[in-house]
């Protein structure tokens, strides 16, 4: 397993994979059979996938290209090959769809449909986690797709965000089965028993060790990407792939409600039963997983008294996030950096969706189909679902005036550890998600404070990190800490409305740690009272779920009084949050 997993593990665990590798040669211009080469748009370890116009259809394909150092191997030519004739069996939505397989001057290609739009990868790293309707929807679309494959015996292998691609117009694609086995092909031996493949951050225990493998080795990884995108981490971390391959053997993932306690219980057992250890453990089939999937979805919308949100979301997507059906980084040069992209109204890079010229685009398209539970899902879509993880971008006018009156020192720099330990990135987004996404557990204080520490005139990203440095001193039980955070970003020259609400619910975090369920009930009726308006930060609204569920848990401890006055209370105020929640996400967007 060691040989294997370290030949496999040259991208960064606990991270994205870089986008330093350079193409061997560039085939644009050329004409491959039927196919028009046009462009390069990325490349994968086995293969470049190009854009290329078919000349017949007159319509645009990704063209996957065997690299040249491949073709001389018979083992891999033929996996080149049985790649293509394995998903030309599917036919199937939620599938990318194979439409040829042919050779051209020595040059061995597959010509697949081409996805307009962006894969799950890059929305994570614009989003962190996911409003949870909108990865119901995720789980539910992939989940087919997993479900029509493992039908005709057909195992992916290497499920991962980045195989997940999110189209223009609302629907969930399944690419790159480069590493599928038939079980119906076992003469071929491509991918044998003993063999590691894959992506160490998703893979199965069994994949992980060379076992023998069946369709369940593919719901562990779609359980752990599920997990992923609600949560905003994977499960495990690790410095190297043999580690990080160990953990999923042998350790057991925290619940996700640790995480997002705003979660609905059923919703974690789902992901964790997909996670199980032992594949006689988790769900047997992906229609098993479905037909639980679907109790779910009913369940949440019982709850909100609201439709589930579908990816009719991602029809707001920008055409400069082309999703390619590879697994790979993308190379084209519009669209590496999601971090750095320009906003098209002209503002300063922040935590936003697709920008004021997407929203006024997409504005159009819902009032021209006539439907207002369109356009409200058209604008939560359009960087409003934060999930609690950067809350939501104010208006211009406000953005202007919080540069005005920015303070050039930020607040808590001195909370420790010291924060200047953190490995400074290239700027404050990239910064928060270096925080998000690769710090680990024991210094997410530190990496946190370096977001304000390195760039504090960045108030968005800044303001951000507080609420996430808030979130974790509250689950070390810092009662001291949390309080000096909230005095310090209290007295902030920059802070706006969304820091004050912060503070009173740090306070109120101070209330739970010292079990004063009186003063909770009170500050967050206060809270929710306010003559300032209700909170509109989904991050801040999560944080008070949170507590709450933290404050019944408390009354139901042993030797607790007053219990009986306050789990009434303590349920109507979270029943409150969650409307409150639903709103922020559905309705009042209208007006932002």
């Amino acid at each position: 397993m060691k040989s294997d997993l370290q030949d496999a593990g040259n991208e960064r665990t606990g991270a994205w994979p870089s986008s330093s590798k350079k193409p061997a040669r560039d085939l644009t211009g050329l004409v491959l059979g039927d196919f028009r080469v046009d462009r390069l748009i990325g490349r994968g370890g086995m293969g470049e996938v190009y854009l290329a116009e078919q000349i017949s259809l007159k319509r645009h394909v990704a063209l996957k290209v065997l690299l040249p150092e491949w073709v001389s191997r018979p083992a891999y030519l033929s996996r080149f090959a049985i790649e293509a004739t394995a998903v030309a069996k599917l036919n199937h939505p939620n599938i990318v769809q194979v439409y040829a397989l042919g050779e051209a001057d020595g040059v061995h290609y597959i010509a697949m449909e081409y996805v307009e739009g962006a894969n799950l990868r890059e929305y994570l790293i614009r989003k962190g986690s996911l409003d949870i309707p909108l990865a119901l929807s995720i789980m539910r679309q992939s989940g087919s797709a997993v479900a029509a494959a493992g039908e005709v015996g057909l195992i992916h292998r290497d499920i991962k965000p980045e195989n997940l691609l999110l189209t223009r117009k609302g629907r969930l694609k399944v690419a790159d089965f480069g590493l599928c086995r038939d079980l119906e092909a076992e003469g071929h031996h491509v991918t044998q028993q003993g063999t590691t493949m894959g992506t160490p951050l998703y893979m199965s225990p069994e994949q992980a060790q060379g076992h023998a493998m069946d369709h369940r080795s593919d719901l562990y990884s779609l359980g752990v990407t599920y997990y992923h995108m609600i949560v905003g981490e994977p499960p495990f971390r690790a410095d190297s792939a043999l580690a990080l391959a160990l953990k999923h053997v042998r350790e057991q993932p925290a619940s996700l409600r640790v995480r997002r306690p705003d979660i609905p219980a059923e919703l974690d057992r789902l992901v964790l039963k997909l996670i199980a250890k032992k594949p006689d453990d988790r769900y047997q089939s992906a229609t098993e997983m479905l037909a639980d999937l679907a109790r779910v979805r009913s369940l949440m919308t019982t709850l909100a008294g609201s439709t589930a949100l579908e990816l009719s979301a991602f029809t707001s997507l920008p055409s400069r996030f082309a999703a390619t059906a590879v697994s790979a980084p993308v190379l084209d040069p519009s669209s590496a950096d999601p971090g750095t992209d320009a906003d098209p109204g002209g503002e300063d890079p922040a935590p936003r969706g697709w920008g004021l010229g997407g929203l006024a685009t997409m504005l159009g398209r819902g009032a021209a189909a006539g439907g207002r539970p369109r356009l409200l899902i058209a604008l939560a879509a359009l960087g409003l679902l934060g999930g609690g993880l950067l809350g939501w971008r104010g208006r211009v006018d406000e953005r202007a005036a919080e540069r005005g009156r920015l303070s050039a020192t930020a607040p808590a720099l001195g909370l420790g550890p010291r924060w200047s330990a953190a490995p400074r990135q290239g700027n404050a987004e990239e910064q928060y998600r270096h925080a998000q996404l690769v710090a680990p557990p024991g210094r997410l204080a530190a990496a946190w404070l370096a977001v304000p520490g390195y760039f504090p005139e960045s108030y968005e990203w800044a303001s951000a990190a507080y609420l996430q440095l808030g979130r974790v001193l509250y689950r070390e039980r810092d009662g001291d800490r949390i309080r000096t955070l909230a005095r310090e970003v209290g007295a902030w020259r920059a802070r706006q409305t969304r820091d004050e609400q912060l503070v009173d619910v740090l306070e109120t975090a101070s209330d739970v740690l010292k079990r004063d369920v009186d003063g909770v009930i009170g500050r967050l009726g206060r809270i929710l009272d306010s003559r300032d308006g209700p909170l509109s930060d989904p991050g801040l609204i999560d944080f008070c779920v949170e507590l709450v569920v933290d404050a019944l848990r408390a009354t139901e401890q042993p030797g607790a009084t007053g219990a009986a006055a306050q789990r009434p209370a303590l349920t109507a105020l979270r029943g409150r949050l969650l409307l409150l929640r639903n709103r922020v996400l559905t309705t009042d967007l209208a007006v932002r």
